[in-house]
């Protein structure tokens, strides 16, 4: 009796690996599935335009060699185009390969039930080597937001039109609801400069609660700490001229800084972070 109980649960383990297998190598599951990786694709190119094999591998949770298959089904069908390019590394100069969006991608990057908002296809010629280590890392934050619920992310690019006096290298909107700015901070810059940053995202804040707070998101916690540091012994905000509204000036306050949070990225967006005090 028991062996013949044996028996049959093994025969039902078998049966659901082959089930298992033949689902897998459904050519109409895989066609789907790959649809779907289209998608999604393509709906964050319709914000970024342009993106490498890491960040597209890290999107779709798959490994580098699928995405790269992926990239290359998506050129031969005119979605998207690639061009080489040499950037600074942090061992020198290396070539990346980027994946920039097409006229065709775009026109596909919406369902037709969504209403298109006006985009230019990629043109490598405009996009400069300096700045797209910087872009990378902030579409790798991206995705690792909305692994964790974040939407309705807005790149720099697409925040240009807004006449803000600042413009962060992103905004989102958190799973609370709360639409947060996004600086990716690589650089540590003067104090005046942050005393302009502070004054531009205040008088955002105060004007339009555009933001509910603004995350630095710094390569390691001691960086985080430096620049939470920088911002405590500030004494002022500034808001600078544009022309025609003159440079206004105003004493700086913890309730300036409490909008602010520092975090490493390996913490972001949902670990531990620093605030300003200050001093």
């Amino acid at each position: 009796m028991n062996q013949l109980i044996t028996t049959n649960v093994n025969s039902a383990i078998q049966a659901n690996v082959l089930r298992s297998a033949f689902l897998m190598t459904d050519p109409k599951q895989r066609l789907a599935r790959a649809a779907e990786k289209r998608t999604l694709l393509l709906k964050m190119l319709r914000d970024e335009i342009w993106t490498v094999t890491e960040v597209v591998a890290a999107l779709l949770n798959i490994k580098y060699a699928a995405a790269h298959a992926l990239l290359k089904a998506m050129q031969r069908d005119g979605l998207i185009v690639s061009r080489r390019m040499f950037i600074q590394g942090e061992r020198g100069v290396k070539q990346v390969v980027l994946q920039g969006i097409t006229s065709k991608g775009l026109a596909f990057a919406w369902h037709l039930n969504e209403t298109p908002e006006h985009r230019n296809p990629w043109e490598a010629s405009k996009t400069n080597p300096l700045f797209v280590p910087h872009q990378i890392e902030t579409q790798l934050a991206r995705v690792t937001a909305e692994k964790l619920g974040w939407h309705d992310w807005r790149p720099a690019r697409a925040l240009m039109n807004k006449g803000l006096p600042k413009l962060p290298d992103g905004e989102a909107t958190n799973p609370a609801g709360e639409c947060i700015a996004l600086e990716l901070e690589r650089e540590i810059k003067t104090d005046r400069r942050y005393e302009c940053v502070i004054g531009a995202y205040i008088s955002v804040i105060k004007a339009s609660q555009r933001w509910a707070r603004v995350d630095y998101i710094c390569p390691d916690a001691d960086f985080a700490a430096r620049v939470a540091r920088n911002f405590g012994r500030l004494k002022k905000l500034r808001l600078e001229s544009n022309g025609k509204i003159p440079t206004v000036t105003g004493a700086l306050e913890q309730a300036h800084l409490d909008r602010f949070r520092f975090y490493a990225s390996e913490n972001w967006p949902d670990g531990n972070y620093l605030t300003a005090k200050l001093t």
